[in-house]
């Protein structure tokens, strides 16, 4: 009913002017919330009044002069400044019914990213200890997000970036070797000052002392701590061995890694690619990246180390690209990666990071643009982190002290569903608090038991009118009977479903449709309440049985994108 609409308009606006050229995609038609203002609205005429030399009130009023009669429009109307609003024939109405259940699973899928190639990049949590409950909400973010671009026919990739090179990563392996001694020998103290220091620390360094002993002791290896982080890790790599060094930071990674994808799998999220960011330096990416650069008039040099003119690109100063001892930064080793993005001949490259991370996104976004020379797009969504609280404390999120609740921890007591809901249920943007108790209570109150309790109760309408021995017959003379408020408001958000999966889609908001299933539920509960589906009169109880059998395609194909059940008993 929009295209007609849009369809009618354009045609319209080339009477009133042949040589002026609106574009269909640029005619606005969006459904009325308030019934009393019809049931489609355009804003064209306050949107192009500039255009055609009017007042957007009297554009309105050409418009209508020119539009031509269609059997599905009762009425078209002006209101306010200069809105166009299209009453439709009660019978058009019905036709989403009809759409929905011939299409049932492909409702709402349309082809507006056709041909068009996605890599969505999310989670990216360093290796160096669990998942915890703040890496949950950018998990889920990205992964619905993918699931929306999927739904609107883009072709999607999801990549997760694996950070296993670097700082952070030898000192997670100093961290496991420390532990690792001490279950060597109970005699040995150390201080764990800028070292992890989580449990999971202890069971990588007891795996290791179980299947190879004391192949990585070091003598007197108290003594070899300095006051300087990054010379107590030399002093061990130099003693140990490099190769030795290496091993323990493999088994290291691995083992966190595995716990990772675990925990993922808990989440029901599962990734295309898993990229190591020591790919990079083993094939000579970072190398052949930074000589570019340096060659290309990116780079300068000062105090002995490799900066990078990111200043020039938006950024509030240069970085450094390699130190002054020649190890490289993470910047460096992340340009890399993104001139290997835009390598894979990506159309959108989008990469969901932290809030913290705001102030890294100038300078990667100027590095990008200097390898995809407008061939391809970088889009950076900032996800804040959720604050758990159990009754009115809150909960540390600390990685490096060890004191913090896991992820899999928090979907082993709420579960998936809850989880992922109430990580989406709001603008990724905005800060969230995570509700742990509101999350398993089975009430009204919790919007997941709302949701799926709408689709159990249609399930349980079915099965009784198996057990009463009839059957849903479906014709759609039969909708003419639906007349009550309460099943034509049904009606109407059944309408929005598509407009709902674009939106969320172009603007990367899931809570778009998180907050539309919320309202669809509220209506069938309303619904449900307030009338008998299984009617003795057939015309109207089939008419009743295909608005809520439309209903729940709805609900379900909504609930596959946010990637929680839909149970049909509770």
């Amino acid at each position: 009913m929009k295209d007609i609409i849009k369809d009618l308009i354009k045609k319209s606006l080339k009477k009133i002017d042949k040589h002026k050229n609106i574009s269909i995609e640029d005619i606005e038609v969006s459904l009325c919330k308030d019934n009393k203002f019809g049931d489609f609205s355009s804003n064209i005429a306050m949107k192009f009044s500039h255009v055609y030399n009017s007042s957007p009130r009297d554009l309105a009023k050409k418009i209508l002069e020119n539009i031509s009669d269609n059997k599905n429009i009762l009425k078209v109307e002006i209101a306010g400044p200069g809105f166009i609003n299209f009453f439709i024939v009660k019978v058009s109405q019905f036709e989403v019914i009809e759409k929905i259940l011939k299409e049932q699973n492909l409702f709402g899928k349309n082809n507006l990213g056709l041909n068009q190639k996605v890599l969505i990049e999310f989670v990216s949590a360093n290796p160096t200890g669990p998942l915890h409950v703040g890496h949950g909400r950018g998990a889920a973010f990205g992964d619905c997000l993918s699931s929306l671009l999927q739904e609107n026919g883009y072709d999607v990739t999801k990549e997760y970036y694996v950070n296993d090179a670097g700082k952070q990563i030898d000192i997670l392996t100093l961290s496991v070797l420390q532990r690792y001694h001490e279950l060597i020998d109970s005699n040995s103290k150390f201080e764990y000052e800028n070292l992890y220091k989580g449990d999971y620390i202890w069971d990588i360094a007891a795996e290791i002392h179980r299947n190879l002993s004391d192949t990585y002791m070091i003598e007197d290896f108290e003594n070899y701590k300095s006051i300087s982080i990054d010379d107590y890790i030399l002093n061990v790599k130099n003693n140990l061995s490099e190769k030795k060094f290496k091993e323990v930071k493999d088994t290291s990674v691995k083992f966190i890694l595995d716990d990772i994808k675990k925990t993922l799998k808990l989440s029901g999220i599962n990734f295309d690619s898993w990229f190591l960011e020591s790919s990079l330096i083993d094939n000579g990416d970072l190398k052949d990246i930074i000589k570019y650069l340096h060659e290309n008039n990116n780079t300068y040099e000062k105090d002995n180390a490799l900066w990078f003119k990111s200043q020039e690109l938006g950024d509030e100063k240069d970085r450094v690209l390699v130190k002054e001892n020649k190890d490289h930064t993470y910047l460096s080793t992340d340009i890399a990666y993104h001139k290997n993005k835009i390598s894979r001949n990506f159309n959108r490259v989008i990469n969901i990071w932290g809030a913290d991370h705001h102030g890294y996104v100038s300078r990667i976004n100027g590095a990008f643009n200097i390898f995809a020379k407008g061939k391809s797009q970088l889009i950076v969504l900032l996800v804040q982190f959720a604050n758990l609280y159990r009754g009115k404390s809150k909960v540390s999120m600390s990685t490096r002290s060890g004191d913090f609740v896991t992820l899999e921890e928090l979907l082993k007591e709420v579960g998936k569903d809850a989880t992922r809901f109430f990580y989406l249920a709001r603008k990724s943007d905005q800060h969230m608090d995570f509700d742990i108790e509101l999350a398993k209570s089975n009430d009204s109150n919790n919007p997941v038991y709302y949701i799926q309790y709408a689709h159990a109760r249609i399930c349980s309408i079915f099965r009784l009118l198996k057990e009463n021995g009839n059957e849903f017959h479906y014709n759609k003379k039969f909708l003419e009977f639906l007349s009550e408020e309460e099943e034509l408001n049904i009606v109407k958000k059944l309408s929005f479903y598509p407009e709902v999966i674009k939106k969320s889609a172009e603007k990367h908001e899931p809570h778009l449709l998180t907050n539309y299933m919320r309202e669809l539920a509220q209506e069938i509960h309303s619904y449900y309440n307030k009338f008998q589906i299984l009617v003795d009169d057939d015309n109207l109880r089939n008419a009743r049985l295909a608005l809520i059998e439309a209903s729940k395609h709805v609900l379900v194909n909504s609930s596959k994108i946010i990637g929680i059940n839909m149970p049909d008993k509770m």
